[in-house]
């Protein structure tokens, strides 16, 4: 009896070490609508079997298998099991594609590989947009300085950014995708470039700002009516 029990033991013991092979988690991002490869690195597997399995938080569904002798990989319009190498291919990218995808080799010992995949959407194009300017009292048609804000739809992980030349001066991450992202600036005369950048882990989208066309939401006309007003109220 005692015999018996260590062997049982023992199996426990191998199955454990085996199903830890190669086990380390690997991070994937892909973008929506476009297609993705969880490469394996490996070749030659074309007489083990092989299968991928997945699953939001644990791999626990098998979506693609490769019999031994078979050749012909088993998978769905989306998915293509390539029979040298073991990487899996997905097509048209959504966010229910999120989750934990891994690979079983069946050989003399099992090899495992995983990989945690995130789906981005694309970032949105930020945009910029006048706020309130001050000028001076003896010169009301000349511009002292620039309010600003920069603007950019939410979504997972993206962040908005103002450079002044190649230095970042400011940022904000919001992690309710729900609220739309706001970033003020305050500009003065000068000759510095300044840009607004929106970006998350897979795309990004910057806007310039235009001192002529964020700037300087009057015309020149507005202006000089309201310093003749400011100079002779009588008229």
């Amino acid at each position: 009896m005692l015999a018996i029990d260590l062997i049982q033991l023992c199996i426990c013991f191998i199955l454990g070490v085996l199903g830890d092979v190669g086990t380390e988690i690997k991070t994937v991002r892909g973008i929506e609508g476009q297609t993705i490869t969880l490469n394996t690195g490996l070749t030659g597997l074309q007489n083990d079997s092989i299968y991928w399995t997945y699953g939001p938080v644990r791999a626990q569904t098998r979506i693609a298998t490769l019999n031994v002798g078979r050749n012909i990989p088993e998978y769905n319009e989306r998915l293509n099991l390539d029979a040298q190498s073991g990487s899996l291919t997905i097509r048209s990218l959504t966010t229910s594609d999120n989750g934990i995808y891994e690979l079983t080799v069946l050989r003399e010992q099992v090899l495992k590989q995983t990989f945690k995949l995130t789906i981005y959407a694309p970032v949105s194009a930020p945009y910029i947009r006048p706020q309130t300017q001050s000028r001076s009292l003896a010169s009301p048609l000349k511009q002292e300085s620039c309010s600003v804000v920069c603007t950019v739809k939410n979504g997972r992980d993206v962040t908005l950014s103002w450079y002044r030349g190649e230095e970042r001066i400011n940022q904000t991450i919001n992690p309710d995708t729900n609220k739309t992202l706001f970033l003020p600036l305050e500009v003065n005369e000068g000759n510095d470039i300044y840009s607004c950048v929106a970006n998350n882990p897979v795309s990004d989208q910057t806007i310039k700002l235009s001192i002529e066309e964020h700037c300087q939401p009057d015309s020149a006309r507005e202006l000089h009516i309201a310093y003749c007003t400011l100079m002779q109220p009588g008229l």
